[in-house]
């Protein structure tokens, strides 16, 4: 991702993934599409003035993790007295597998969203929440609520 900014600061990006085109092929516009994108991945990260680059890994995305055990091996531990640690460990995750849809034999054509905008960190009364509430926005912000231009097109 290469970004521009005026100042340093750190940035949250947020990463969304959507389909490219209607059901007869054409092109979808973001206002008529907002709803049908989801969310990859966001993290906080330091941009310098001038040009930065940012290189992000689908192996660190936030909302995905590596498939658990087998269930023939799950019965063993539990056969075992002991508990797979990723079974409670993060539970708020999906397997890496699922990340992206699925597709069809020629391929399936998606657009990735990416949103940048200045970090605000979380409010001190919602602080027991800044697990789930990493920062001042809703989840799935910017696409939380419909897309409208003349509020969309910021600098």
């Amino acid at each position: 991702i290469d970004i521009k900014s005026d100042v340093a600061t750190n940035a949250v990006v947020k990463m969304f993934l959507g389909p490219k085109y209607d059901e007869n092929g054409f092109p979808f516009s973001l206002e008529d599409n907002w709803m049908n994108f989801y969310e990859l991945d966001w993290f906080v990260q330091k941009v310098n003035p001038g040009q930065s680059q940012i290189t992000r890994s689908s192996t660190d995305f936030a909302f995905f993790k590596e498939d658990s055990l087998p269930m023939a091996e799950i019965y063993k531990l539990l056969d075992q007295g002991k508990i797979p640690t990723d079974m409670f460990n993060s539970s708020d995750t999906m397997p890496s597998r699922l990340m992206l849809p699925k597709g069809t034999y020629d391929g399936f054509p998606f657009q990735l969203f990416v949103f940048v905008y200045p970090y605000e960190p979380t409010p001190k009364e919602s602080e027991p929440f800044k697990s789930v509430v990493p920062d001042n926005k809703p989840f799935g912000y910017p696409f939380d609520r419909p897309v409208l231009p003349q509020y969309f097109k910021q600098p």
